[in-house]
Parts: structure tokens; sequence; C-alpha cells
């Protein structure tokens, strides 16, 4: 179980990146000097309640907000019809599940690549990976130098903070689980 210190930073960091506000635009907000907010999103310090209170206000939560380690219901269930694909021409995603850790963000997709599809991918933040498992059909993946050619039922783990790439040359589907680094996220 994390220490108060770490809930409160994972917590800290998670409200304000929902809020999309920097570090000065909090300070601002809440009179928190920006140094105390990004000692405490690195879990250091000892926050005060009148430093938690004036966080939480400028953030619109609550203080149990940042004080509460988020809890995940025991059973999750994501029906088809809830999360609908997010289409494009060489492949359609799914974001089935994102779930935020203390030292790690981990997100799962399903993909579905079309015939004939070649999408080269930018490079996602420092210390990303990729995990892809194929369902069907065939996808090449991992490094444009030298992708890596997957059948149903085989899994690849690759480096995704440099180019990579996806195609494939009939319909298939793979899922796709994405982990990214807390210290990559944004500050």
């Amino acid at each position: 179980m994390p220490s108060g210190v770490t809930v409160v930073a994972g917590n800290l960091q998670r409200l304000r990146g929902e809020r999309g506000l920097t570090l000065a635009a909090l300070a601002a907000r809440s009179g928190v000097a920006k140094g105390t907010i990004s000692e405490l999103e690195r879990g250091r310090g000892n926050p005060t309640i009148e430093t938690l209170f004036a966080l939480a206000y400028a953030l619109e939560a609550t203080l149990a907000d940042l004080v509460e380690e988020e809890q995940a219901p025991a059973i999750e269930v994501v029906r088809a019809a809830e999360r609908p694909p997010i289409t494009g021409r060489p492949l359609d995603a799914r974001l089935l599940h994102r779930s935020r850790h203390p030292d790690m963000t981990v997100e799962t997709y399903e993909l579905f690549l079309h015939p004939g599809a070649d999408h080269r991918a930018k490079a996602h933040r420092p210390g990303t990976r990729e995990h892809m498992y194929v369902i069907s059909g065939e996808v090449d993946t991992g490094p444009p130098e030298a992708p890596i050619r997957l059948e149903p039922g085989d899994y690849a783990s690759f480096p995704a903070d440099t180019s990579h790439v996806y195609r494939s040359r009939t319909d298939s589907r793979a899922l796709l689980i994405m982990t990214v680094p807390k210290s990559a996220l944004p500050h």
C-alpha cells in the first residue's frame, strides 16, 4: 500500500493533468509555491492541511480527492457499445481501459488494421513501451527499419519512445498495451 505522500503525489499529478494546468498555473490559482507543488508531485515533503486545502480548492476537488487512494472496482466490465472505435484510414482503435499506478499509466487498446495498412507512429514519451498481441491476420510492427511479423497468437514488446510502425496486408485485429512511466508524464 502506498504511503500518504505517494498517494498525494499521484492524485495531485493526475488532477492537475486532467484539468490541463501547468505547475505555474496551479501555483497562481492556489497560492502554493510552484517548487512546493513540484516536490509534492515527486512524493517529497510533508504538506500541511492548509496546503492541501489550497490545492484542492484550486483544482476544484475535495481534500479526499487528494489524500485517498483511488479505488479500482473489484470487477470492471467494458461493453463494446460503451467504447466505440476511433476510426482512421490505416487502422481503427478502441480504448478498452486506462489505469494509473504510482509508477506508470497503462492503456489497453483493441486495434483493427485495414488491408494495406501502413502507419508510421511518432515517438511517444520517453520510456514508453508497447506490447502487441495479434488476434487475427498478420501485423508487422516495431522499429521501421526492422519490423516484427506477428501472426495470430504472437506477442511482441518494443520501445515506443522512437518512431514505430503498424502494417498489415489483410484485415487484422490486435490487442495493444502501452506502458507510460510516471517520469514521462507531464509535470
